[in-house]
Order: C-alpha cells, then structure tokens, then sequence
C-alpha cells in the first residue's frame, strides 16, 4: 500500500512534552510488539490525544468492498481507542469525527493539550483537475483543518493558510506550546523535491510564512513528522539511503531553529515502510506503522516499548587537590561493582531506584552517598564524592554540640551533628575514636574535668546506641586544659571567645587496625 499513502501523503503525529534531549534513543532499550488494532487493510497514522490512540483506518464495511473489489467511497477514516495508564491499548477502536470527515480521506491529527486544538488532515476535493476522476487514479491533494472539542462535540475552527487544491498540505506536529507547527508539502516552488518538511509559528492568532527547514529534506520524500521533546523532529524519509525507495525513520536535533544531520532510527526500522513514529509524554510507550513482514495488513500498527537506561559516572575527588584519586574502591549497596574508565567508575542503574555509594579508600575519611534514578530522565547521570585526607591523631570539632547549663543530657539540635559521627563510623568501620569533650575557663578546673567527661559519656552512650560497637569510641573529659585561646583564669573574654572552648571533638586513635 506504499503507493497509496505517498499518493494521499496523508497522515500523522502528535505532541510530547517531558524528558530528555537529544541523546534520548542513546539511552533506551526498544521492545516492539503487534497491537490488536490491525485489519487485513491499511491501518496507519497513530497520534496520542490525551489518553486516547487515534490512527486511521477502514471501517469493516469497507474493508468488505474493497475485499470485492468496489473502490467506490472508500475512505480512510479516523478511529480511537482508550490507554491505560502504561500507554497500552484498554479498549475496542471506534471511529471519531465522522461528520467533519464523510467523503474524505482523514488522518493523521495531531492534538496540542495546551490549546486542546486538534490538527487534522483531509484530502482536499475542491481540485478542480480532479474532482470527475476515479479516486485511485487520481493525484489526492490534502488539506489541514483545526477542530476543538466544544460541549462534546468536535467543531471546525480553522484551517492552515497554506491549504490549497493545487498541491498538499498534511501531517501535522503540532509542539505542546501550540505555536509551532511542523507539516508536509509537496508545493513545488519551495521544495527540494518529492514531498518537504515545513515548518510555520503562530504568532497573535496568525501563522506565519511556510518555511522549508532545509537540513534534512532530500529530492524524495520527508514525511510524518513528530516533535519530540521539543528539540528533536522525528520523521520519515526514502531519499536518504542511497539505492532504498523504502521509508526509514530518522529524527534530527534542533537546536537555535537549526536541523543537526538526519540520524537514523536502526532500533525501529526493517526492509519495508517505517513511518509514523509517536512517543508518549512519559517516553515510556510509543507507536508507529510498518508493512515489514509478518504483519496482518499492508500497514499496521506496532507498539514500541521504551525501557530507558541509567548510567552512573562517579568521580572520587581529593578535597585538598580536587583531582581524582587513583583506583577509587567504592561499594554499592545492590553488590554490584563499578567497572573503573580512566579515572571513573561506571554502572548501570535501574529505573525508580535508590543506591548508596560507600568508598573503601585507605587514607581518607570515608563517606557514603546515596544516588537515585527517582524523577530523573534517563541517560547519564553524573555524581562527584569528595574525600579528605586523614591520618591517625587528626583532631576534628564537632559543630553545634550543645547542652543546658551544669547539664548533661544530649539536646535534640546535638543529635543531629552526633548522628553525622555515626555516619562516618559507619563509612569507616576500621576507625577506632575518641570522642572529647571540652569546657571553658570558668569553674574549678575539677568541676569542668568532671562535667565535661559526663557529657562525653554521654555522647559515647548516644553513638553506642545508633548500633557503633562500644569498643571503637572512648569517651574523654578534657575540662578546661586544652583551651584554644587565651582566656584562661582571669583574662577578661567575650561571651563568643569562650564558646570556642566550649567545644565536642572526636580525634582518630586508629585507622585500618594500625
């Protein structure tokens, strides 16, 4: 059925929103499937319009005439059927805009959320060159018309400016903003050749000037464009590949309203015709046609299941140096290792997940991140873990550690700072520590020995409590014999100069058993 539908030049797309760029089908594995949706017909042109699939097709009866041979009003037609919500077919096809459409050929449409304007293609019979001549013998021009849903009934509301019954206007893309419009002409003036890809942007109400985009169109046919994400043009070519008459699809790049080189979609396309190609908002589901073989009709409609790939680049940074440190160990919590390139680690990561990266490098404070693939876009995800170097002896203070006056008792605002030392025993499970506690000036230097060795005790049983083993971490009271500053006995200070003593340290007694 390739003749007829260059011949209608007739159909197609729809809109998306969401993910990634460019490098979206880097990044997916593709599974394709047959759908119920196929007659022993053409059926073609799927297009996603709010939780429904529209695609074109014939009725039963007149697959019934044609099956006898009568050719006679026989139109494509525009039929839906319901999704569920992982973008599969829920329900039996029935047909849609049969008043708009009687008498025409209709399809494909293309449908904007934002503005709920549907874009919808018709064979355009007012050519007078044509309008007494048998249908399949006959050059079919095409036209685009907008209709909206209005009380439950689709009204026309428009037309594109370009419609004319000299040559065809069809296959429109709509982008999700309603302001752009991609479609297919076969207008000879403007052309390479065959059928073209155009594009016009709507502006106060009115569309602009047709414009050729160029980059991609060849002396054949560009056809069934679909803008994706947009920033990428999916579309359908046969005058790419020298020596194939075949349509083969093939997205372009678009970045500053300019078309990167055709690429082609190896994932999705087989001897025959491939064309069509839609993806859903979430890029999880798309549909095209194809008459590869192995099919019910001369076209059908297949399934495309879109499972997307996470990679994970880590690099493990010296905090002094800031470059990578050489061989980085670092364990995963799913137990599957990271392969090391150059100086980065490299895995896969599943969909919707949670992992938490623990580095094991001698030398270093080590620490623990967690990395998730939850609500991001699939592709490659970039992370950096920062590590300082330490060394057996190495004295850190602990940040807002606080207790009430002549009181021991850990505060809730303390826990929070005491829980961070857990984690870095955890990180560190060769670490042996003391944890120390310090006191200002004032008092009796017995009084602050005794109730700074208190709190550290009670610091200790805190940390012993979240699961540290009670032999990795010595509570000490230093009182006031370690002061940081000058004010000791006598020397008048500010209320800040003796907070600095007031302070909780943790200090390295051991590192990998040495």
């Amino acid at each position: 059925m390739k003749k007829l539908f260059l011949l209608l030049l007739g159909f197609f797309p729809i809109i998306l929103t969401a993910q990634n760029s460019c490098n979206f089908f880097d990044n997916v594995n593709i599974k394709i499937d047959k759908t119920s949706l196929n007659s022993s017909q053409s059926d073609f042109g799927p297009a996603f319009v709010n939780n429904e699939l529209w695609f074109s097709a014939y009725t039963a009866e007149e697959i019934d005439k044609l099956a006898k041979g009568d050719t006679k009003k026989v139109f494509y037609n525009l039929f839906k059927t319901k999704l569920d919500n992982n973008g599969e077919v829920a329900g039996s096809p029935v047909s849609v805009l049969g008043d708009i459409s009687e008498n025409y050929h209709s399809g494909p449409v293309s449908y904007c959320a934002k503005t709920k304007e549907l874009f919808v293609t018709l064979s355009n019979f007012n050519n007078p060159d044509i309008k007494n001549k048998v249908y399949r013998k006959a050059d079919i021009r095409l036209k685009v018309i907008i209709v909206k849903n209005e009380g439950g009934t689709w009204r026309i509301t428009g037309e594109l400016p370009f419609n004319n019954p000299k040559y065809s206007v069809g296959h429109p893309a709509v982008s999700v903003t309603g302001d752009t419009l991609f479609f297919v002409s076969d207008i000879a003036d403007k052309g390479k050749g065959g059928t073209d890809i155009y594009m016009t942007i709507r502006s106060n109400g009115q569309w602009g000037e047709m414009k050729n985009i160029g980059a991609i169109n060849t002396a054949k046919n560009e056809m069934f464009p679909f803008l994706f994400k947009g920033n990428m043009l999916i579309f359908a070519s046969n005058g790419i590949k020298d020596g194939k008459d075949d349509l083969d699809l093939y997205y372009s790049c678009i970045s500053g309203g300019t078309f990167s080189k055709a690429k082609e979609l190896k994932q999705l396309n087989s001897d025959s015709d491939d064309f069509g190609l839609v993806i859903n908002e979430n890029g999880e589901v798309g549909y095209f046609a194809s008459n590869r073989t192995g099919g019910i009709g001369s076209d059908d409609i297949y399934k495309v299941g879109i499972e997307g790939i996470y990679n994970l680049e880590l690099t493990v940074l010296d905090k002094e140096t800031m470059r990578e440190i050489p061989n980085p160990k670092v364990n995963f919590n799913d137990n599957i290792f990271a392969a090391l390139v150059g100086a980065i680690l490299k895995r896969a990561l599943r969909k919707n997940s949670d992992y938490v990266a623990t580095t094991q490098i001698d030398g270093y404070m080590n620490t623990s991140k967690t990395i998730t693939t939850k609500g991001k876009p699939f592709g490659t995800i970039k992370e950096t873990i920062i590590l300082e170097k330490v060394k057996v002896g190495q004295v850190f203070v602990m940040e807002n550690i606080y207790y009430d006056f002549d009181k021991w008792d850990i505060l809730p605002e303390s826990k929070v700072e005491l829980d961070k030392l857990v984690k870095v025993m955890n990180d560190n499970p060769s670490w042996k520590v003391e944890l120390g506690s310090h006191t200002d000036c004032r008092g009796s230097d017995a009084y602050n020995e005794k109730l700074s060795q208190k709190r550290s005790e009670s610091a200790v049983e805190y940390i012993v409590s979240k699961g540290i083993s009670q032999d990795r971490i010595i509570a000490k009271g230093y009182g006031e014999s370690q002061l940081v500053n000058k004010c000791d006995d006598g020397v008048p200070c500010t209320e800040a100069e003796h907070r600095q003593n007031r302070r909780t340290e943790f200090k390295i007694l051991e590192m990998d058993g040495k």
